[in-house]
């Protein structure tokens, strides 16, 4: 596959890779009021490679989920210093539209780079735009959840202002969930303590239902879930 250097000449390889039928179901998963192609995320991904920084960041933003999804992938995945990639990380998150484009556009972090990114993401969190906070949980959930950042992330939640947003909630569910099987104790800790005033009530239920249908989390945990649920 070639460089793309050229936007039209790249919306035209992607509607010749397209396909209608994923397109609609596609479309009614994403919900976005963006337009959609019809190509799959791992499609996406291949054309990633050939597309150069530089020309993502030319392109066009909120005129095709696709297009946006690519240019998620790149700036995630460039190699930059701390400083020039959170600058790109916030307008890239300013602007998303749709939790696709959100969750399959994590940044993959190196150990080294933990400290530096693990306050950007749960500054993130805070944030008052539905997927700038959700971009923050999902980062946060790809690459923190251990005995060593678990606790700051339970407080971090405690300043979030968007509960009872599905797109949030849904996040929040999932990290606990992750967390349940990950950091287990300290979990359970959270679930039966602070949680419970803290996470909405939807958060909360959704968590204890995700653990009820991880294979991951134990029969006697799982059975335990159903005491800690909310009415």
């Amino acid at each position: 596959m070639n460089e793309f250097n050229d936007y039209n000449q790249l919306l035209r390889y992607l509607r010749n890779n397209s396909d209608a039928k994923f397109n609609q179901f596609n479309k009614r998963i994403v919900k976005s009021k963006i337009q959609t192609i019809g190509c799959t995320v791992t499609f996406i991904r291949k054309v990633a490679k050939s597309c150069s920084l530089d020309f993502v960041l030319s392109l066009p933003v909120n005129k095709f989920v696709e297009v946006d999804l690519l240019r998620g992938i790149v700036i995630s995945s460039a190699k930059l210093p701390f400083d020039k990639k959170t600058k790109l990380l916030t307008e890239f998150a300013d602007n998303i539209e749709n939790w696709a484009v959100c969750d399959c556009s994590v940044v993959k972090i190196t150990n080294d780079e933990k400290p530096l990114y693990f306050d950007y993401f749960c500054k993130l969190v805070e944030d008052i735009s539905v997927f700038k906070c959700r971009y923050g949980v999902v980062n946060l959930l790809s690459n923190y959840i251990d005995d060593n950042h678990i606790e700051n992330i339970f407080t971090t939640f405690d300043r979030i202002r968007l509960w009872n947003n599905y797109y949030v909630d849904m996040a929040v569910a999932w990290f606990i969930a992750t967390a349940m099987v990950k950091c287990r104790n300290k979990t359970i800790k959270y679930m039966e303590g602070e949680g419970r005033s803290v996470l909405s009530k939807f958060a909360y239920n959704t968590a204890l239902q995700k653990m009820r249908d991880s294979r991951r989390v134990c029969a006697e945990d799982k059975q335990r879930t159903y005491s800690l649920k909310i009415s």
